[in-house]
């Protein structure tokens, strides 16, 4: 008798989350689609953007070893490799956190 009454439960939940279920699908179609897209986008352009990363660094200490500038120059360049450094790191993460979203959309859809 209990078995009946979990299985009865079982199927109403299974109806009621049936329409979310169906829902999500063009959601998770869409995220896959945006994330491979982006995540193509910031492979190819991280190897540029890093590579002027990298020569925003050494221009500050270019800078600061042979005073070519002033302090606030070699502080202002080497702000912006840094960050042309970390740039492709930070939309990575992005990426990632979006295929976790899909992840969980699809582990709903398909229990």
């Amino acid at each position: 008798m209990l078995d009946m009454k979990a299985r009865i439960g079982g199927a109403i939940i299974f109806l009621l989350k049936l329409p979310f279920r169906v829902a999500a699908l063009p959601v998770v179609l869409a995220l896959a689609l945006i994330q491979f897209l982006t995540a193509l986008i910031t492979c190819l352009s991280s190897i540029i953007i890093n590579l002027i990363g990298t020569l925003g660094i050494a221009t500050a200490a270019c800078i600061w070893m042979f005073h070519l500038g002033t302090d606030a120059d070699a502080y202002r360049i080497l702000g912006q490799g840094i960050f042309f450094i970390v740039l492709p790191h930070a939309a990575g993460w992005i990426v990632s956190k979006a295929a976790d979203v899909c992840a969980r959309l699809i582990a709903f859809i398909i229990p």
